[in-house]
């Protein structure tokens, strides 16, 4: 038989023992919470296309404002602070497009300036459709990797090329050519 004194003694510790289930439960909730907020958080930033241009702030934005006119898409909005402008648009099928322009310094002083071109689709983005904007405004910039081949010169003659080696050719370059394939022999026996 159970003595009087120990019933209260497991009934607060039954009790603290619920209270501990519930404030974890909740402590879930928080972090089920959180990790749902961090993916959406997650999702928005990564709807933000971004590409790297060897271009100055206002070729940029003149090839910008080229490209839309040739996708057919409507400029809704422009502000532009300096070296840096939105331009908003619309998709066809009504989704808003914000592109962003902000001229980067290049890290090398001979450089020209860079512009960093970011396009977002609606809230949460569209990866085919801004790539194909900034496909369609690099068709009028240098992207930012390219790195021009130099031209290989022949030694002791700095006016001739190396076949081969450079493009465009040097006007003083001989091109090579090969031989005129061989001609076919006239078969026998026939009719």
């Amino acid at each position: 038989m159970k003595k009087a004194c120990d019933w209260p003694r497991t009934q607060i510790t039954l009790l603290v023992l619920a209270g501990l289930a519930l404030a974890n439960g909740g402590c879930l909730l928080v972090a089920a919470g959180a990790a749902g907020g961090a993916a959406v958080g997650y999702a928005y930033y990564k709807g933000k296309i971004t590409e790297t241009y060897n271009a100055a702030f206002n070729d940029s934005w003149a090839a910008t404002h080229t490209a839309l006119a040739e996708l057919g898409m409507p400029m809704l909005k422009e502000e532009r602070n300096g070296d840096s402008g939105t331009i908003d648009s619309r998709t066809s099928d009504e989704d808003n497009v914000r592109i962003s322009l902000d001229s980067v310094k290049s890290r090398i002083p001979a450089e020209v300036p860079l512009t960093q071109i970011s396009v977002r689709v609606s809230t949460f983005g569209d990866r085919p459709f801004s790539d194909r904007v900034l496909y369609q405004i690099g068709m009028h910039l240098a992207p930012a990797n390219y790195v021009p081949v130099p031209v290989a010169q022949t030694p002791g003659n700095p006016g001739v090329v190396q076949a081969g080696t450079g493009w465009p050719p040097s006007p003083n370059t001989v091109p090579q050519q090969t031989p005129p394939p061989p001609l076919a022999t006239p078969q026998s026996g026939g009719k």
